[in-house]
Order: structure tokens, then C-alpha cells, then sequence
């Protein structure tokens, strides 16, 4: 049986290591996947969407931004929400999913997965798409879309 003094010192050890797991996953892990998601993903579709309805001179789809995880586009029945789902750290890398669903007329549906890897110690960040780059799947996507005739606004 454990004494009391053995049981003390493993919880003190737990908890410090703990809190340093937690400063290193707000102070490096969460900036890393929060810059990424928003200036490598979310800013990419909002670009291309802003200059579609700008171009066609009309709100076609819109863009909404729903929280920091999270954004979605939308048409007259079509919404597709991407936001980020697990986030797992191995080593010095950092994995992350981003959830792609699709709701039509009240259908959801999940779209294939999208996910990156970015190495820390190297600053190489790769992309898990069926396409080339996030831009090439935005439009692809959206092309997909247009070709809905339910998608319009």
C-alpha cells in the first residue's frame, strides 16, 4: 500500500505536468492551428466568394463566419459548415482535421475529410486534400455548387 507522502508527490507531478501540457497547447499548438485554419483555409474560400458575388454582381453565396473554429457558406438551400474537429500533437507535430458537412434542404451530409500537418521544428505544413491546394478545392466546390441549380440565391 502507498503511503500518503508518495501519493502526494505523484499528484503534485500530474498536476504540474498537467498545466505545462496546457501552457504549450495555448501558447503554440492553438496560435499554429488558428493561423492556419483562418489565413491557409478560411480566408481562401472568403476571398474567392467575395470576388465571385463581386464579379456576378450579386450575393450568390455567402460567406459567414461563425466563430473562430468555425465558418460556413451558404446558398438558398445549401449550407456547407467546415470548422476544425481533433487536433492531435505527436512529437513535434501538429495534425488537425477540418470537418467539412454539407446540409441540403435539411440533410446533412458529411463531405470527405480535409485534414493538415504542420512540423514545428521545420515550419512544413502539408495539406491532406483530394485536389493539389485549398484553393483548387474551393473551386472545385463551389463549381459543384454553381452546377446545383438549387444552390442560387
Amino acid at each position: 500500500m502507498p503511503d500518503l507522502e508518495e501519493l502526494i508527490k505523484t499528484y503534485k507531478q500530474k498536476i504540474t505536468a498537467s498545466k505545462e501540457e496546457e501552457k504549450y497547447k495555448n501558447e503554440v499548438i492553438e496560435p499554429n492551428v488558428n493561423e492556419i485554419f483562418n489565413k491557409s483555409f478560411k480566408d481562401v474560400f472568403k476571398t474567392i466568394i467575395e470576388t465571385l458575388n463581386q464579379k456576378v454582381n450579386s450575393n450568390v453565396i455567402s460567406y459567414k463566419l461563425e466563430s473562430k473554429n468555425r465558418f460556413s457558406i451558404e446558398g438558398k438551400f445549401h449550407r456547407i459548415i467546415f470548422q476544425i474537429g481533433k487536433t492531435e500533437i505527436i512529437n513535434s507535430m501538429i495534425s488537425v482535421n477540418i470537418i467539412p458537412l454539407c446540409i441540403w434542404k435539411g440533410v446533412t451530409k458529411h463531405l470527405g475529410p480535409i485534414s493538415f500537418i504542420k512540423d514545428l521544428e521545420t515550419d512544413c505544413l502539408k495539406w491532406d486534400l483530394p485536389v493539389r491546394s485549398v484553393e483548387s478545392y474551393a473551386k472545385i466546390l463551389l463549381g459543384k455548387l454553381a452546377e446545383d441549380e438549387d444552390f442560387y440565391m
